[in-house]
């Protein structure tokens, strides 16, 4: 059952004054902060002046957490903490020094996303001015759950950029929203390679993975810039996907907490909604293992039989959730490769 508007700033009210009077929250909240290699400054974008609708915000802006503190601390003091644990999925495993990371030559960088959160990621890069593939995370994890895929893009020749969404990672924020503040993430990161000399003029895809998808295709129907996009174990409806929303009372909790704290309606990030919008100027690929349960194939088939021209489909026999890579990597490096040369070139 649905509050009304009245009563959902009543009850969030009656929360607030518990927590104030009870002392279960700080006066101001902490986050992670940025973290460089050698303690040399990541670089930021910054806003441009006099934009009413920045994508970036200036170095040393407030996190919007900070701001949203209080009414986040109150509400977790309630019963609403376990309803709503699906949005605190934990910030994924640990991030080595950039100088540590193997598989290829990445540099740490941070931009800001358009609610003045500092995001973390890395780039790297193999020529100025080739593609840039963004390589977008899912629930639970951060940007090493893509590396191995960043690595076979980035020996084809691709420039890849890999950042944690906000509240995963080292990348500050309060708390997952299942793909709607993440799209955001996606274009913040955009304008952040525009501004970079190297990229400024780089042609864009993106690869999401599970929620990274849902993000992809959300931040896709938003701007031209996507011009492939590569949509593995994408949701139908992000809030319907059971280890993340696993009852009716947690999907409204979940609408209650991210509208109130971030001002987004999160049973919005529903791509199967938003992909009929990518026709004409982003390719995509779907790509889904045939042993998914938790975006089965059905639903891989009605985002496909939605989305318009260009687009294209794979089939991963025995590929569970977000395996594709896993149980197939020749094949899968072959058509991501091919994919994104064909429409990135």
């Amino acid at each position: 059952m649905r509050f009304s508007l009245t009563k959902q700033h009543w009850f969030l009210a009656f929360l607030l004054l518990v927590g104030m009077l009870g002392g279960l929250f700080p006066a101001s909240a902490s986050f992670p902060q940025s973290h460089t290699a050698g303690g040399v400054p990541a670089e930021t974008n910054s806003a441009a002046s006099g934009d009413p609708d920045p994508l970036t915000s200036a170095t040393g802006a407030p996190s919007f957490a900070n701001k949203a503190g209080p009414l986040y601390h109150a509400l977790f003091s309630s019963n609403l903490y376990a309803l709503t644990a699906g949005l605190r999925p934990g910030r994924g495993e640990p991030i080595p020094d950039a100088a540590d990371v193997l598989a290829l030559p990445v540099q740490d960088i941070s931009f800001y996303n358009w609610r003045g959160e500092l995001l973390s990621g890395w780039l790297a890069l193999t020529m100025p001015g080739a593609p840039v593939i963004i390589l977008n995370h899912g629930t639970p994890g951060n940007r090493m759950s893509m590396l191995s895929r960043a690595a076979f893009l980035f020996d084809h020749g691709f420039n890849v950029l890999l950042f944690d969404f906000q509240s995963y990672g080292k990348s500050q924020g309060v708390m997952s929203t299942l793909g709607m503040v993440e799209s955001e993430d996606i274009l913040a990161a955009i304008s952040y390679l525009h501004s970079l000399p190297a990229t400024m003029s780089s042609k864009i895809g993106v690869l999401g993975l599970s929620m990274g998808a849902t993000a992809a295709v959300l931040a896709a129907g938003r701007t031209t810039d996507i011009l492939a996009l590569v949509a593995e174990s994408c949701p139908v409806d992000a809030t319907l996907v059971k280890m993340d929303v696993p009852s009716e009372a947690a999907r409204e909790a979940d609408r209650l907490l991210v509208e109130q704290v971030y001002g987004v309606d999160i049973t919005q990030a529903r791509p199967i909604d938003v992909v009929h919008k990518l026709a004409g100027h982003t390719a995509i690929f779907f790509v889904n293992g045939d042993a998914d349960t938790v975006t089965p194939l059905p639903g891989m088939q009605a985002l496909f039989d939605s989305a318009g021209a260009p687009k294209q489909y794979w089939i991963v026999p025995g590929a569970q959730h977000a395996q594709s890579f896993d149980v197939d990597p020749q094949d899968y490096i072959q058509r991501v490769d091919a994919f994104f040369d064909e429409y990135l070139e």
